[in-house]
């Protein structure tokens, strides 16, 4: 099996024609390259999806950890806003290789960006703050039934620390992202 460290490229390297060329390909994976760039990345960064594009040829396998967290927030968000436990399963299996290639949870270069799916504890912050109708019945089931009034006391470095540690959060977290979004 190829790793991500195989297939990265730097971002800034990448040519126009090649930022092009890799959109004209995401079609292979749906639309989740421009979802994930317009939503989840909020770049919109042709060499960022060009990027995103290679390592989701690479076909990164999530590792048994990755895919157990996945499953949890699968299961939470599964009907939200209309979108399947697959459609969840698929986004989060994406996001995890294009964001980390499941080989870290902390952000490269000194980032605040924790867990396989890169979620910045700000993210988290706002998330359980500002968004704390996602976090219903299933989500108290899978975390606690006070999980949600705990995680809202959390600042900063509490959520870098639960982020890096526990990977059903830091995959919860994520689909919360992706759910707070027109996605």
């Amino acid at each position: 099996m190829q790793t991500f460290k195989d297939y990265y490229i730097e971002e800034s390297k990448l040519g126009k024609a090649l930022a092009m060329g890799a959109l004209a390909t995401s079609s292979l994976f749906g639309d989740f390259v421009q979802d994930w760039s317009k939503y989840y990345q909020t770049s919109n960064d042709p060499q960022k999806e060009a990027r995103a594009t290679r390592v989701l040829k690479a076909d990164i396998e999530a590792p048994a950890d990755a895919k157990t967290a996945i499953q949890v927030a699968a299961k939470i968000f599964a009907g939200d806003e209309g979108h399947t436990e697959q459609e969840f399963i698929d986004v989060l299996t994406k996001t995890g290789a294009v964001e980390s290639g499941y080989r870290t949870r902390v952000q490269s270069g000194g980032g605040p960006a924790r867990s396989y799916w890169q979620v910045e504890p700000k993210t988290a912050m706002s998330l359980v703050k500002n968004s704390h109708q996602y976090f219903g019945p299933k989500f108290h089931k899978a975390f606690g039934k006070d999980a949600l009034r705990r995680l809202q006391d959390y600042d900063e470095k509490a959520w870098s620390d639960i982020l890096e540690k526990n990977d059903a959060l830091g995959a919860t977290m994520a689909a919360a992202k992706w759910l707070s979004t027109s996605w």
